[in-house]
C-alpha cells in the first residue's frame, strides 16, 4: 500500500465503509493503479482483515 492510498482508505474507515466497498476499492487500486491482477490478491480477504484491525483498535 502506498501513500496515495492511505488516504482513501482510511477515509472509508473512518466512515464504517463495509468490506464490499472496501474490498472494491482495493481491487480497482491493484488493477487501475498498480496494474497488477487483483484477482491472486484477494483483495476481499484483505478488505476483511483491515476491517478486523481497524474495530479492534483503541482510540485513544
Amino acid at each position: 500500500m502506498t501513500a496515495c492510498s492511505l488516504a482513501p482508505l482510511l477515509g472509508r474507515l473512518c466512515r464504517n465503509a463495509g468490506q464490499t466497498e472496501i474490498g472494491e476499492f482495493l481491487r480497482h487500486e491493484l488493477k487501475d493503479h498498480f496494474g497488477l491482477d487483483p484477482l491472486g490478491l484477494r483483495p476481499d480477504a484483505m478488505a476483511a482483515r483491515v476491517i478486523a484491525w481497524w474495530t479492534s483498535v483503541d482510540p485513544v
